[in-house]
């Protein structure tokens, strides 16, 4: 919460910063909190004002895409998890060297790899990793250094990039800084979900 009492902004995966209730539909809610949508003529999901939401009730679009409430689209449809947005705060901590793997770059910037018996791509440490140089587990997902899963396969872009949000700068860098030492002391039970 603000210091207002509203949400804070989230961003999507472009690192496009939005307003979580300008996704979400007006629907009622049971005593439990979860939500009563109604249905269209031809059976899909909508609010009480007639527009198409998701089991979770946020806006979507005619292939399943999460919209705002004028019509721009949010989130991909391959991006939810059981219609769930992924909740991309500003404070959200991501450090890109928990999941890079061990490599030098060649001059235009490009990773410099080794490759296997079979031909799949290996940091100097002898880990599998993306031609981006990502550690990744055997179906291609992003991990992290503890081998714990970051981002799904699908959610990277045709050439295996993490989303631009992760990568920009925009999100509370996970260091080990003497600034952020500090500051780990002091927030010692908030650690970065990435790192778990």
């Amino acid at each position: 919460m603000t210091r207002e009492g509203d949400l804070p902004k989230l961003y999507n995966y472009n690192g496009r910063r939005f307003d979580i209730t300008d996704t979400l539909g007006q629907v009622d809610k049971d005593s439990n909190g979860r939500i009563i949508p109604k249905k269209d003529a031809q059976g899909r999901l909508v609010d009480n004002l007639g527009r198409r939401i998701n089991s979770r009730g946020y806006l979507v679009d005619e292939f399943g895409n999460v919209i705002d409430k004028d019509g721009r689209q949010i989130f991909e449809n391959a991006h939810l998890e059981n219609d769930e947005i992924p909740k991309i705060f500003p404070f959200t901590k991501f450090n890109v060297k928990n999941i890079t793997g061990d490599f030098e770059m060649d001059p235009l910037g490009n990773p410099i790899l080794d490759r296997d018996q079979s031909g799949a791509l290996l940091d100097r440490q002898g880990r599998k990793v993306n031609a981006k140089g990502y550690l990744i587990d055997q179906h291609g997902n992003i991990i992290n250094v503890h081998g714990k899963q970051v981002f799904k396969k699908e959610i990277l872009d045709n050439e295996g990039d993490i989303p631009k949000v992760y990568r920009t700068g925009l999100l509370k860098a996970d260091t080990a800084s003497s600034l952020s030492r500090l500051m780990s002391e002091i927030e010692k039970n908030q650690p970065s979900e990435f790192d778990q």
